[in-house]
């Protein structure tokens, strides 16, 4: 089960408040679903600089 983060109004634009591949505990942005450690998650996962995040980062690489 995926949670996604809501979005946030911002002059008019939305944006993401939080990492859209951030599961309960595990990180759906890699290929094994790897467990997510408390200190990833407080820093990068539930933050808006989740594309900090080199799991992030290589999975919008392989998008393109």
């Amino acid at each position: 089960m995926n949670i996604y983060a809501g979005y946030q109004e911002q002059a008019g634009r939305d944006r993401l408040t939080a990492c859209p591949y951030n599961g309960i505990d595990v990180c759906m942005a890699s290929f094994s679903a790897m467990v997510i450690d408390k200190y990833q998650s407080e820093k990068c996962c539930s933050t808006e600089d989740f594309d900090d995040c080199p799991i992030f980062l290589s999975k919008v690489l392989r998008k393109v």
